[in-house]
């Protein structure tokens, strides 16, 4: 990415975290919440970063960028991305997780190096499987995510699966991050404790 990139950067914080059993974006990493360290990386990218909530509005005595809880409720992921895209100040968005606290400017770099017009979506692949949660999407999905909704489609992958794509191989992953450490994420406190160990 650039000094300030022309992207919109979404972060997807609307977990239920029951494998953690409490809310994972506030778990503490060096020193401040996971969300406020999420957000402090993203703002050194992007000049429009938004935080998507879920079900319902969290985080605002933590966080100084827009929060947005889901428009369209209880259907996970692609609530938030639907929330998101409608709300971001520009045509593509950088869509992070909440729960991959060790993303590089690396792999976002090679995201953003890839864009083109002929494509609404660009993701990486790694061991096999597409990550959606750690892409960039257009504004032209809101169209295509209303209408898997109507057919009761929710998934990410789904969605992947209805729109210019392209995706980054593996081996392209690994020459931006050898260790895919940006893919390692939070769902237990096992997880956590693992993370937080390698990122010491």
């Amino acid at each position: 990415m650039g000094e300030l990139s022309k992207l919109s950067a979404i972060v997807l914080a609307g977990g239920q975290s029951r494998r953690l059993g409490r809310d994972k974006a506030l778990l503490l990493w060096q020193g401040r919440t996971l969300i406020e360290h999420i957000v402090a990386q993203l703002k050194e990218l992007s000049d429009d970063v938004l935080v998507i909530t879920g079900t319902e509005r969290r985080y605002q005595e933590l966080l100084d960028v827009p929060i947005f809880a889901d428009e369209i409720k209880n259907i996970g992921p692609m609530g938030g991305l639907y929330t998101g895209l409608k709300r971001a100040r520009y045509e593509h968005s950088l869509v992070v997780a909440c729960d991959m606290p060790l993303f590089t400017k690396a792999i976002t770099d090679l995201l953003e190096s890839e864009l083109d017009s002929s494509v609404w979506a660009i993701v990486p692949k790694v061991h096999g499987h597409r990550v959606p949660t750690l892409a960039i999407y257009h504004r032209g999905c809101l169209l295509t995510i209303e209408q898997l909704l109507a057919h009761g489609r929710t998934s990410l992958q789904a969605l992947l699966d209805a729109v210019p794509v392209k995706i980054i191989p593996d081996e392209r992953v690994r020459e931006a991050d050898p260790e895919l450490r940006t893919f390692l994420n939070l769902n237990t406190l096992s997880d956590w404790e693992k993370l937080a160990h390698r990122a010491q």
